[in-house]
């Protein structure tokens, strides 16, 4: 059902959109930085726990944050796009300035993607080369690896962790 909107509002509902893509290419430049600081926790082959640890947990809260932006922009573009879709030219200046903010998300989208995946296979390395040392207090490299990846594939499939072979006939 197509709802139709009053000018105000609708010029409104594509301030707010614009503001909401402003708002993720700020989060984008913040999770940019954070991954700077991963990688600073990783210093040859040493691997500063506590710190890396810190970032990520401060990463995942903020890829929450932008997954709740996502959906609220997608929520208020559904109902706004079919009504600036019959007359585009009438709301060219707001259209531009989006296409101009979602040019800038993809770019650091793909920055941040291309440094995880250097960040991920430093982990792998570093985790490939650990051995284990003397001390309680010792966190292996793996560890934070396998912590990093599990929050960052919130996404992917979830695995079992109890099964029981027992019933299984």
């Amino acid at each position: 059902m197509e709802k139709e909107f009053d000018e105000v509002s609708l010029n409104r509902y594509l301030t707010i959109l614009e503001d909401s893509l402003a708002k993720k290419n700020k989060a984008l430049d913040a999770l940019s930085e954070m991954c700077g600081k991963q990688e600073e926790a990783i210093c040859g082959e040493k691997l500063d726990v506590d710190t890396y640890n810190e970032v990520t947990e401060m990463k995942g809260s903020l890829i929450e944050n932008l997954n709740k932006l996502d959906d609220g922009f997608a929520a208020l573009h559904d109902r706004v796009f079919p009504v600036i879709s019959k007359d585009p030219k009438r709301y060219a200046d707001h259209i531009r300035r989006m296409q101009e903010l979602i040019g800038e998300i993809s770019e650091k989208s793909i920055l941040i993607e291309a440094a995880e995946r250097r960040l991920q296979a430093r982990l792998d390395r570093l985790a490939a080369n650990c051995r284990p040392s003397a001390g309680p207090a010792h966190v292996s490299p793996g560890t934070a690896a396998q912590k990093y990846h599990n929050t960052m594939n919130v996404t992917g499939s979830v695995t079992s962790v109890f099964v029981d072979n027992k019933r299984k006939k």
